[in-house]
């Protein structure tokens, strides 16, 4: 049984660290299919020191080179999978992962996981998937007789796990790809420029500021801003102040967002729909400030505080000041 873990530009550091947490998980839950754990460093973006350290038995990357295009790089997985024929392929669950992952699944006539979570060992000693359902309320635990299963790996879910490595050498070896003309050749009309980011990112932050409908309006942003950058933290949000676009959807934490486990989440003037808790309910603590003394938010929090925030976001900024000057 191979286990292939597919690595990308934005999967280095503790991301890289994350996904080679999740392919050792599966490799001791398949302890009676032998299993071996193979890299495609699909960009270029893992050293092979990193690879090294990580324990994997054997690393591809492509000739010629890849580039940055989203369906050239499908078309050369898809062929690194033809030539490898691995029984599961892993992919992490972001954006790219999802917009990836279900379409390799297709043309690759494989089965495909979302939002892998964990791994168990069936009767037989294989490989079955475990992944969160109803908005992370229930786990189901789903077997794959295809001969390759592509899955995303729910961001987070294997943060702390520890690994031990199955190989004292990596092997790195190059393959051949052909990438197709139609899929290299993209003509771009637009481009956003991207907000200039400050401070932590929300996969990274130790601290999150999120902010909800109970906001009221962007200029409402400005404050959680304040307090996430006294904070050294990052600045989240609901799905609906998204939706409501007074704050960008890069910000949203969630089933549909990002998947967050800080040390503090402080979720302000966020009602709790289980969509949102599904991405944050991770977290080592949660404050939560909201004028409804019935919002869901409160059934998580550590700390509840039933008042307008307008209150108390200037009172947490002031006493932060005076304890820093």
């Amino acid at each position: 049984m191979k286990l292939l873990v597919v690595a990308t530009a934005l999967d280095v550091g503790g991301r890289f660290d994350e996904l080679m947490n999740a392919a050792f998980a599966a490799h001791a839950a398949s302890r009676g299919q032998a299993a071996e754990i193979h890299l495609l460093d699909a960009e270029g973006a893992v050293t092979d020191i990193a690879a090294q350290a990580a324990g994997v038995q054997r690393v591809y990357r492509f000739n010629p080179a890849m580039v940055n295009n989203s369906d050239a790089l499908l078309d050369a997985v898809a062929q690194a999978c033809a030539q490898i024929k691995p029984s599961c392929v892993m992919w992490m669950g972001d954006v790219a992962g999802h917009q990836h992952a279900p379409r390799l699944a297709v043309r690759a006539k494989a089965a495909y996981v979302s939002g892998c979570c964990g791994f168990e060992t069936t009767a037989s000693g294989g490989l079955a998937f475990v992944r969160p359902i109803y908005g992370g309320k229930a786990l189901e635990v789903l077997e794959s007789n295809a001969a390759m299963t592509v899955l995303t790996v729910k961001p987070k879910s294997f943060s702390n796990q520890e690994r031990q490595p199955v190989a004292t050498q990596t092997v790195v070896e190059v393959l051949n790809v052909v990438i197709q003309p139609s899929s290299a050749a993209i003509t771009r009309v637009s481009v956003d420029k991207p907000e200039e980011q400050t401070g932590p990112t929300l996969e990274d932050a130790q601290v999150i500021v999120s902010g909800g409908r109970g906001l009221g309006s962007a200029e409402g942003f400005g404050a959680l801003r304040e307090l996430a950058a006294q904070l050294n933290g990052a600045v989240g949000a609901s799905r609906a102040a998204v939706d409501a676009g007074w704050i960008s959807a890069k910000s949203q934490v969630g089933q549909t967002g990002t998947t967050v486990a800080p040390n503090l989440y402080i979720a302000i003037g966020i009602s709790g729909a289980v969509q949102h808790l599904a991405g944050m309910s991770s977290a080592r603590h949660i404050v939560a400030i909201n004028k409804d003394d019935e919002a869901p938010i409160f059934g998580v929090a550590d700390v509840g505080v039933v008042a307008d925030y307008r209150e108390i976001v200037p009172a947490l900024l002031a006493e932060l000041a005076e304890r820093s000057a």
